[in-house]
């Protein structure tokens, strides 16, 4: 049980597609952890590039690296969904295959989820990198359950790679991602989890996140916007979620907002309207070719 278990086993799920130019530093942050009781769950969705060497590297240097492999490319939700289904962990944390966690992102985590013991899911702050690693930027998320709740209707309110969740607080029956998304799966998956628990972020900086012009808002800001208000309708309809006057207005203006601009200029304005710091498109390369949200 949690009480009795101060280290208790965390499962990290890293879902793979040819991710080869960053998947090294990805895997190296979450094995170089100070939190050590963990199972690193990998799986391989059909890449084609150096990534099944890499994988295959760490599998044999690293008794926690566990490793799933897709015949063919499935897609992150159902790959995420596979991983989840195979670990043993009393937490389960996602992780993207070009991101960079903080040494201690899981060390502060679990230490939160214990001392929150009505959290069922944190997250934390990122800060924003190209694909030199180099910091153009940050994100900055609300750290409070009410806070989460009330800008959801607006805007994600948690990264998902910074994703840890207390899987005591979850049905055995728990139905995480739809698989039939191909973005904005992890907004969904939050509305669920306020039926059994409440959403927080730390207020430090657990993660490095990867800017690049293969990110997926990027490629086609306007079909994740429409998705992401899909989604919403939905935790209205089917979760009971109730938005606030403020989350109708900016869902409508933003609607009429993404459908009469040209997608260039989205992701910008929404950097702006998010307040991320030093976001220069510039330095964000084209030369990575794992979509992710």
């Amino acid at each position: 049980m949690l009480l009795k278990n101060k280290k208790p086993l965390v499962s990290v799920v890293m879902p793979v597609f040819n991710a080869g130019d960053f998947l090294v530093e990805a895997i190296t942050s979450i094995l170089n952890q100070t939190y050590k009781n963990i199972e690193l769950i990998i799986v391989n969705d059909g890449s084609t590039d150096s990534s099944k060497a890499i994988i295959s590297y760490f599998k044999k240097r690293d008794k926690r690296v566990r490793v799933i492999t897709n015949k063919i490319n499935v897609g992150v939700s159902k790959s995420a969904s596979l991983a989840i289904s195979a670990a043993k962990g009393v937490f389960i944390a996602r992780m993207d295959a070009d991101d960079i966690a903080d040494v201690k992102r899981i060390e502060k985590q679990v230490e939160f989820l214990f001392k929150n013991k009505k959290v069922v899911a944190v997250g934390g702050q990122c800060d924003l990198i190209d694909s030199e690693g180099i910091k153009i930027g940050e994100k900055h998320f609300p750290l409070k359950n009410n806070e989460i709740k009330n800008v959801i209707f607006s805007h994600v309110p948690l990264q998902q790679p910074t994703l840890m969740v207390n899987m005591n607080l979850i049905p055995e029956n728990f139905v995480w991602y739809d698989e039939n998304y191909s973005s904005a799966e992890e907004l969904e998956l939050l509305f669920k989890f306020f039926k059994f628990g409440e959403i927080a972020n730390l207020s430090e900086t657990v993660l490095s996140y990867r800017m690049h012009s293969h990110n997926t808002s990027l490629i086609n800001p306007k079909k994740t916007f429409y998705l992401t208000l899909k989604t919403r309708i939905i935790a209205i309809l089917k979760y009971g979620y109730t938005p606030s006057f403020g989350g109708i207005v900016a869902s409508v203006l933003q609607t009429i907002f993404v459908t009469l601009a040209p997608s260039s200029v989205i992701y910008p304005t929404y950097s702006f309207l998010r307040g991320m710091k030093s976001v220069n498109m510039k330095n964000v390369k084209n030369n990575f070719s794992l979509a992710k949200v």
